[in-house]
């Protein structure tokens, strides 16, 4: 008996579902073309600043997710799954902190420079979207009242967000609690709507990550894809 529940605590499927949405959240560099990666940016920019950090860029851009994904798992089997959540917090610091560099230079590409492939920076934009709320959902699924492990136990001490289906009374939700979908599409109501639908944002920090959502998602959808789009024209 013991030896089952050890079991269950050992392969806590919240734990493994963060590692393995955090380690597809990685993959977007693959699809973006090579107009767009950090390490193309610096090495085609005119600052001679920018493209000193290019050897930098390039051996951190592959080696920190394999690294950060692979201590993510050595935790998880030994049953270290708060340390998880804590440095997959730390991870996603660094990928928001990142995506926002590389959208800033990305429009300082575009601002500074002709573009010869429009379709191509317009599926990159694309791209660029997509990532943004996607990201964002997860952000959304790891804080809210500390986290999958803390809502599935009842050890929340506070929401950062206000479902409709926790209101008391409401007939057929009794004891429901948001999955990883219900933060996705909080995710895509804020690169759409710029608000979370018909969810309240209760806390500073969750406010704080809807508002860089919705301005990096104007970012990508006013300046990047218009720009893609009149070009064409």
């Amino acid at each position: 008996m013991n030896a089952s529940l050890s079991l269950r605590q050992r392969l806590d499927i919240y734990t493994l579902e963060m590692i393995i949405v955090l380690a597809v959240i990685t993959l977007h560099d693959f699809l973006l073309s090579n107009v767009l990666p950090l390490p193309q940016v610096l090495r085609h920019s005119s600052l001679l600043q920018l493209r000193s950090l290019d050897h930098v860029a390039s051996s951190v851009e592959y080696l920190v997710p394999i690294a950060v994904i692979g201590v993510m798992l050595v935790l998880w089997l030994a049953e270290r799954n708060e340390w998880v959540r804590r440095l997959a917090v730390a991870y996603l610091i660094w990928v928001t902190l990142r995506l926002v560099l590389k959208i800033s230079l990305v429009m300082y590409i575009i601002a500074s420079r002709p573009q010869n492939g429009v379709g191509v920076l317009l599926k990159d934009a694309i791209v660029l979207w997509v990532v943004i709320f996607f990201l964002f959902s997860i952000w959304y699924w790891i804080i809210d009242g500390g986290g999958p492990d803390a809502r599935r136990d009842g050890n929340v001490h506070r929401f950062d967000f206000h479902f409709p289906q926790r209101n008391a009374g409401m007939s057929g939700w009794e004891d429901w609690q948001p999955g990883f979908w219900d933060y996705f599409f909080l995710g895509f109501c804020g690169s759409t709507q710029f608000a979370l639908g018909d969810t309240n944002v209760l806390s500073s920090r969750a406010k704080f990550l809807l508002m860089l959502q919705v301005t990096l998602s104007l970012a990508v959808i006013v300046y990047i894809a218009s720009i893609a789009i009149s070009l064409i024209h």
